[in-house]
């Protein structure tokens, strides 16, 4: 399914926390990593220099001192039998990220979601955020730690689904089939966080309260629908297959599901169902994404499929 993985650096400590990810995606599909970085444009004024060095000389050696961080990261990836290449571009990062993503189907993206400007106040880093929003490319983000936690092998054990019942959230069962074989994952979790009978009539377009055994219902059908497409992920050959059924927030219920699930991995679309009020995976991608402390790969849900 992935025919390229496209890592986004930027020469800090937190950004390479990716690394371990990269090395056991790129090892299990046996696909290239592609190692970018993005430097700041160098004015182009002929009369623009930083202690006595001409612009278009500053500009070389930003680029060369780029390639060569590029070039150090990728040799342990080389080294352990990952196929790395680099890059390195001039200007806006996001943009270049999201343009070179792209250029190539089958590529997913993976970064941190912070780097160079470190842990701060906000949940998510500037560019990781711009990328998740307009990449149409698969965008795995790894949660950052302290940067002194280093890089240190990881292993993922489960993929866990978000569903809603919809299939714009269903575009995100291929992805998870791959992961699976490809990562030798002991088991997939597919989650689904079934409203209430109050959160059915908070969004709904009814006036009337739903019959007391309305939750019951609702259980019911969602457990039955996880149970079909437990059944059909077992078909495709993904051997270890659970389900689970949430409820409350759906955003809140997939966290929690995370973090008490050990070496998770998340798998969502970007949004969901838009029926049964404001049930959309638009905010609740981007809910998991800030605050389940655990890897997300986040698909593009589009109408189309």
């Amino acid at each position: 399914m992935y025919t390229r993985i496209l890592v986004p650096l930027d020469g800090s400590g937190l950004a390479e926390q990716v690394l371990p990810h990269i090395r056991l995606l790129g090892k299990g599909f046996g696909c290239p990593v592609e190692l970018v970085r993005v430097v700041e444009e160098v004015p182009s004024d002929a009369a623009y220099v930083v202690r006595g060095v001409p612009a278009e000389v500053l500009a070389r050696r930003v680029h060369a001192a780029a390639k060569r961080y590029l070039e150090g990261v990728a040799v342990p990836l080389r080294e352990d039998g990952v196929t790395a290449g680099t890059m390195v571009r001039r200007g806006d990062p996001a943009t270049h990220i999201v343009t070179e993503a792209g250029k190539e189907p089958g590529t997913v993206v993976a970064m941190t979601t912070h780097g160079r400007s470190g842990m701060t106040r906000w949940l998510l880093g500037s560019v990781t955020d711009k990328v998740l929003h307009a990449t149409t490319s698969p965008l795995l983000v790894i949660r950052c730690v302290a940067e002194e936690a280093g890089t240190a092998d990881v292993k993922l054990k489960a993929a866990i689904v978000a569903l809603d019942g919809s299939a714009l959230a269903e575009q995100a069962l291929p992805h998870v089939v791959a992961l699976s074989k490809a990562m030798a994952l002991e088991r997939v979790v597919l989650a689904r966080a079934a409203p209430s009978a109050g959160d059915y009539y908070q969004y709904s377009d009814y006036s009337v309260w739903p019959r007391a055994d309305f939750s019951q219902q609702v259980d019911a059908e969602a457990a039955s629908y996880l149970s079909r497409v437990g059944q059909g992920l077992r078909q495709q050959g993904v051997a270890s297959v659970e389900e689970r059924l949430l409820h409350g927030s759906p955003g809140a219920a997939i966290v929690d599901l995370a973090r008490e699930t050990q070496g998770s991995l998340v798998v969502m679309t970007t949004h969901g169902r838009s029926g049964l009020g404001r049930w959309l995976l638009g905010s609740v991608a981007d809910r998991v994404v800030r605050h389940a402390g655990v890897p997300v790969l986040v698909v593009r849900a589009t109408e189309a499929s």
